[in-house]
């Protein structure tokens, strides 16, 4: 019955739920939340922890929190009603716990935490390392002096 493992039969329109589909859809959700409003964010992840979250309608789905509130925006970053994130999450396919640790990994990430590595900016191989000050005879002078 199933081509593998992985593989989930559902009774909807996608009859075959894959780990595929599952990391399209997640994908999907990422690059959606990297365009949300931090307060969208933060209420997101309130109400997904009182799964108050609604499937199958904007009017309060996962998406539609990226202006700040459930029911602020109808449509995806592209304009679309539907995308491989909402077939998935309206059909109950992705938790209300899948979904927050992602909503987390996004606020660690623009936080600098866990999320994502802290990195030094490159040196610009134009500038110049200042010198430190020195006496005529080469010792460094100590500035506080």
């Amino acid at each position: 019955m199933f081509e593998s493992d992985k593989e989930r039969v559902m009774h909807n329109s996608i009859e075959r739920y894959s780990e595929r589909h599952r990391e399209e859809a997640l994908a999907e959700l990422r690059a959606e939340l990297a365009e949300f409003s931090y307060d969208g964010l933060i209420q997101l992840k309130e109400d997904l922890a009182r799964r108050a979250v609604v499937r199958g309608s904007w009017a309060g789905c996962v998406i539609s929190y990226k202006r700040g509130a459930p029911g602020s925006a109808r449509r995806d970053r592209m304009g679309r009603a539907r995308n491989a994130f909402t077939v998935l999450w309206d059909n109950g396919w992705l938790t209300d716990e899948e979904v927050a640790e992602v909503v987390q990994a996004e606020m660690e990430r623009r936080a600098g935490g866990p999320a994502r590595e802290k990195t030094e900016p490159a040196a610009d191989p134009k500038v110049e390392p200042v010198a430190e000050p020195r006496s005529r005879d080469g010792a460094p002078i100590d500035p506080s002096h």
